[in-house]
């Protein structure tokens, strides 16, 4: 029977945050190169390096006939230091990515640089027979040349480039574009482009996340290097364990917002890199800091200035007269609040406070929504006065129906926040409904929250380091996730004016606690020996886990209250283990990791549903081999505390609040027809729901487009695939307001407006 449900939608309380929704681009899980830059050739500057990753080389993706050869003496320019040298008879293909696929009649431009010491005729190929044409070198230095390829059939093959007998050539920056309808080559994937804007984005920002700040400081992402002709760009390592072309770099970036209707907001490291490089995190040196303040304003006069300012004229140069308009700009990413990174912050702030007074200022909190460097960053936020500071949290369901009125808590008065990066845990239905509830519990703040930005944003199937993502994709295919259609429908459909909701005949769901539940221990990339096991003052036998097993069970607990104990010491592998205190999923768990997922830290997580909740995290230097830990669990109630050697880890309570999981919130906006509603409804429930909603003072007939997004379980849903429902349109009619049943585990989004 449906649970009879009514949403009161009652005065406006406030204008609503007009850049709210937005979108987080990192060069992560092959999202830009291989994705959506649209180039189809990979390593097409011989730029990959051993130093990157222990498969690459200068020849990555490249195959070889005859004599081919890797050289550096006299470069196409320094930047680009590595060319492919051939002596014919000979030949170089490249697959791109997986393989180079084309469509029958699809035009393709092919760009590159050859240098001959005598005239020589080069032999290009696509596929078996797609398309191919001949290229003329003339002797002497490097030459630039070009051909359009129109493909005779679809196909999937290589670019191979043929040096006939007797010929010596050089060549560099090979480059392969489909061309767009103006006979231009394109920038972006037509197809993820489209699904980009289908989102509506208010801002975009680029270029992360961890990659602005770098794995190590030579790492650190510098604008400059990343502009002008790409044979000029500095190729880098990526932070995430690939190789970054810089083919996207910060021109196109703008040019992608402009693309998608959005603002900029470029992050810029806030001169340290990343703690999590190697010896930790580093600061830019002193004798260093004023050539890189000079590079941040920088960056905001090639946005801003005009065509007589020095960068202004460099931006018109690269064919873009017109300023960009640039309001934000991001300072550090998730950093360790240091003295070192307090001393950098300032001084970049103060610099862009003095110069650009009309730049918003975002600056960090850490990388987790609690925590010593959360705490400490909000500290020194409120102390200098920023305006904005960058929050980051990826979160189980459990947690974000729970959290829905967070930032109901936070000072209007103080800082702004932006939550820069943020997901529900999984590709799942049910994390999708999650993030829905949650983003409406982010509108109905427009006093402390003024963006958001879900991330990961974009992932190669078969290429990724992080999940969940909101888009995957394949060479051919574009697999829109749960999430995705939650995202847009936000994006798409705003209100101006933030409205009071009363909900009636829903009630808060208390998660059950388990009955039974073992303490069980696993290793899955190391060998780990336990002994002198004690649970709950019973001695149990030694135990060993070893990779890629299940782990062991140490015996049966009560999951509300345990006391376990025992001596780790670890005989091979580069990582720890974990300890599982409860039953299998989908009930609810807790796990203590130690020294997991790069041998560094110790973690706390809450399960549920199969999915798994950062609670807390305290440092730990690198484990070693043989090297003994004694630890102690001790769980009671909610309570949980973890000693290792005798020194406490973690004394934390576990949030038993109850979960809203039915939810509504309600904007509006003018039109010319009168003030139109809209209105966001989540169902995260078994049970179907008949919902009045009521708009109250609106009288007459009125009419209503609904997208309903619904059919699937909450488990349904998985990495790299597209979503087991896609939305569907409804029309409905009513007084004053309008009647609809939302089926279980649903999400709907309604613009009600008189009718006409």
């Amino acid at each position: 029977m449906s649970n009879p449900i009514t949403v009161r939608v009652g005065a406006a309380m406030s204008d609503s945050a007009p850049d709210l929704w937005g979108l987080f681009i990192e060069d992560l899980n092959d999202a830009l190169d291989g994705g959506l830059n649209a180039e189809l050739v990979r390593n097409g500057d011989f730029e990959f390096d051993p130093s990157e990753r222990d498969d690459f080389h200068h020849l990555t993706a490249w195959a070889t006939e005859g004599a081919v050869a890797v050289r550096t003496a006299f470069p196409l320019h320094p930047n680009n230091r590595h060319y492919a040298s051939l002596t014919g008879p000979a030949a170089i293909a490249n697959g791109g990515w997986h393989g180079i696929r084309a469509r029958a009649g699809e035009r393709l431009r092919l760009t590159l640089f050859a240098r001959a010491a005598a005239p020589t005729r080069l032999a290009v190929a696509l596929g078996a027979g797609l398309a191919g044409t001949e290229l003329d070198v003339e002797p002497g230095g490097w030459r630039y040349l070009e051909a359009d390829l129109t493909t005779v059939a679809a196909g999937c093959g290589e670019l191979r480039i043929a040096v006939p007998a007797g010929a010596d050539v050089d060549l560099d920056a090979i480059s392969l574009r489909p061309l767009g309808d103006n006979g231009e080559p394109l920038i972006f994937r037509p197809d993820l482009l489209d699904a980009l804007g289908a989102l509506s984005p208010s801002f975009v920002r680029f270029p992360g996340g961890c990659l602005a700040h770098g794995y190590g400081l030579a790492n650190i992402y510098h604008w400059k290097d990343t502009i002008g002709p790409r044979w000029r760009r500095a190729q880098t390592r990526n932070i995430w364990g690939y190789h970054q072309s810089r083919q996207i770099g910060y021109g196109e970036y703008f040019e992608l917002c402009e693309a998608v209707g959005a603002t900029a907001i470029p992050i810029v490291a806030a001169g340290v890199c990343c703690q999590n490089s190697p010896g930790g995190q580093h600061a830019i040196a002193e004798s260093q800091m004023d050539e890189y303040l000079q590079d941040v304003l920088d960056l905001i006069e090639y946005a801003n200035g005009g065509i007589e300012t020095r960068w202004g004229a460099k931006r018109a140069e690269h064919g873009h007269p017109e300023p960009y308009g640039l309001r934000y700009l991001g300072v550090g990413n998730e950093d360790e609040i240091t003295d070192d990174f307090r001393d950098r912050y300032a001084r970049i702030e103060d610099a862009v406070r003095r110069a650009h007074p009309e730049i918003t200022v975002i600056g960090t909190s850490g990388p987790c929504t609690t925590g010593p460097d959360f705490e400490a960053g909000w500290e020194y936020a409120r102390e200098r006065g920023v305006a904005m500071v960058d929050e980051h949290g990826y979160q189980s369901p459990r947690w974000l129906h729970q959290n829905l009125d967070r930032y109901a808590g936070y000072d209007p008065e103080g800082p702004k926040v932006y939550l820069g990066e943020y997901a529900g845990c999984s590709s799942t239905v049910r994390s999708a409904l999650a993030e829905a509830a949650y983003m409406i519990g982010l509108e109905r703040n427009p006093a402390v929250v003024r963006l958001a930005s879900y991330a990961p944003l974009l992932a190669r199937v078969g290429h990724s380091q992080w999940t969940p993502d909101l888009i995957y994709f394949t060479a051919d295919e574009v697999r829109l996730s749960a999430s995705y259609f939650v995202q847009r429908a936000f994006g798409s459909e705003r209100g101006e004016r933030v409205h009071a909701v009363e909900l009636e005949g829903a009630e808060p769901w208390t998660r059950p606690v388990p009955e039974s539940g073992e303490a069980h221990v696993c290793s899955p990339r190391a060998t780990v020996a336990f002994s002198d096991v004690v649970v709950d003052g019973r001695p149990v036998s030694d135990k060993v886990t070893t990779p890629g097993s299940d782990g062991v069970g140490l015996g049966a607990i009560d999951p509300t209250a345990a006391d376990i104990e025992f001596t780790a010491v670890r005989s091979e592998g580069g990582d720890g283990f974990s300890l599982r205190l409860g039953p299998d999923d989908p009930l609810s768990s807790v796990k203590f990791a130690f020294c997991m997922g790069g041998n560094r830290n110790s973690v706390v997580f809450r399960r549920d549903d199969g999915i798994d909740n950062w609670e807390a995290t305290c440092p730990w230097p690198a484990w070693g081999d043989g090297v003994p830990v004694r630890v102690r669990v001790l769980l009671d109630g909610p309570c949980l505390r973890v000693w290792v050697d005798g020194e406490l880890h973690h004394d934390l309570e576990l949030d038993a609040r109850p979960e809203h999981r039915v939810v509504a919130g309600a904007l509006s906006r003018s039109s010319t027809d009168g003030t139109e509603y809209v209105v966001r409804l989540v169902n995260a429930e078994d049970t179907e729901k008949t919902v009045r909603v009521d708009l109250g003072d609106v009288l007459g007939a009125v009419e209503a487009d609904v997208e309903l997004l619904a059919g699937a379980g909450p488990d349904e849903g998985a990495l790299f695939e597209a979503s087991p429902v896609a939305p569907v349109r409804e029309h409905a009619k009513g007084e004053s307001g309008i009647d609809l049943v939302l089926p279980p585990w649903s999400f709907a989004s309604a613009v009600i407006r008189p009718s006409t």
